[in-house]
């Protein structure tokens, strides 16, 4: 047994008929219908029902189907990780980058002033959440990264906070909610939202639900999104509304939606960089961390300086770097 005979009996199953599975795997109907029997002949059961109309599993097949998903599952994870550490293999620096951070400029500004600093050098990426990319710098398998809300702390690690902003309330053109200027919480209720859901503490606890409901507003959710950019895409498809940082502006076409300012809420996001706390000298990525934390004082400064117009909503700061 071999990860093909899996393979070709899930396949199998979800096609329905040997046919139509035989077509999706590219190889020939009779070759298909060996290796299953072999895979029935090894476990001592049958897997599937045959008939003229198709295949289906039988008790058996449908514990073996579930049971095999999970081994692909794993196989694809455990190829995927061993491609990124083979990719990374060589290059100098390991920087985690939290989803959505390819709106802020100033990640693209540290890479760009490290590549031509440090030509022959290169900085591995890697994408995914927070509670992900917090595991992985422990482990030591990063040696920096951006996080949401994570927050690390001597001997071993250092954190730097690099702005907070508020949510504001994104709105798609055509909603009655549409109109510009501040909205006071009272009007939002009763109004279905697009959520973005946290599944136990992928970015730690709801805060922005608590918060909600702390301030008095018990959202009303109409549709569940499972990412950052899945919420926008749903608030733009449905007409809908949702909660997002302010920094969403910065990653949506101009007109795509309205955005207005949520003053009673309060509540802010804070984006930090986090890395190993090392003997610098031993280090390799400390040049590429010297630039990391320059591109991060320039940003501060163009917040501050109110030079970032994405950084203000109706004449109110919405993100701050102190």
């Amino acid at each position: 047994m071999d990860l093909k005979h899996l393979r070709y009996f899930v396949a199998a199953v979800e096609e329905g008929s040997m046919q139509a599975a035989s077509e999706k795997l590219a190889i020939t109907q009779p070759a298909l219908s060996r290796r299953i029997q072999d895979l029935e002949a090894d476990l001592g059961c049958d897997l599937l029902i045959r008939s003229a109309r198709g295949v289906s599993p039988t008790r058996a097949g449908q514990a073996f189907y579930r049971d095999a998903l999970q081994v692909l599952d794993k196989m694809s994870d455990a190829v995927q990780v061993a491609r990124r550490i083979g990719l990374a293999q060589g290059r100098e620096s390991r920087l985690g980058v939290v989803q959505t951070a390819r709106k802020y400029g100033f990640i693209h500004d540290a890479l760009a002033a490290y590549a031509h600093a440090h030509p022959d050098a290169g900085v591995a990426l890697t994408r995914g959440p927070s509670l992900m990319l917090a595991a992985e710098l422990r482990e030591g398998r990063l040696d920096a990264t951006l996080l949401f809300e994570r927050h690390f702390g001597p001997p071993r690690f250092e954190d730097r906070l690099i702005h907070r902003e508020r949510y504001v309330l994104a709105v798609h053109p055509a909603h009655r909610l549409a109109s510009p200027g501040p909205v006071e919480l009272n009007q939002l209720a009763g109004t279905p939202f697009v959520w973005l859901l946290r599944r136990g503490g992928v970015d730690g606890p709801d805060h922005l639900l608590q918060h909600c409901r702390l301030h008095g507003l018990d959202p009303m959710i109409g549709q569940l999104a499972n990412s950052s950019e899945e919420l926008i895409d749903l608030v733009t498809v449905s007409g809908g509304i949702c909660l997002t940082p302010a920094s969403t502006v910065l990653s949506t076409p101009q007109g795509q939606l309205v955005f207005r300012s949520v003053p009673a809420l309060g509540l802010e996001l804070d984006l930090t960089l986090a890395w190993g706390r090392r003997d610098q000298g031993a280090v390799p990525a400390h040049a590429f961390l010297a630039h990391l934390h320059g591109a991060v004082d320039r940003h501060q400064a163009e917040i501050e300086s109110g030079r970032a117009a994405w950084t203000r909503l109706d004449g109110v700061q919405q993100v701050r770097a102190r």
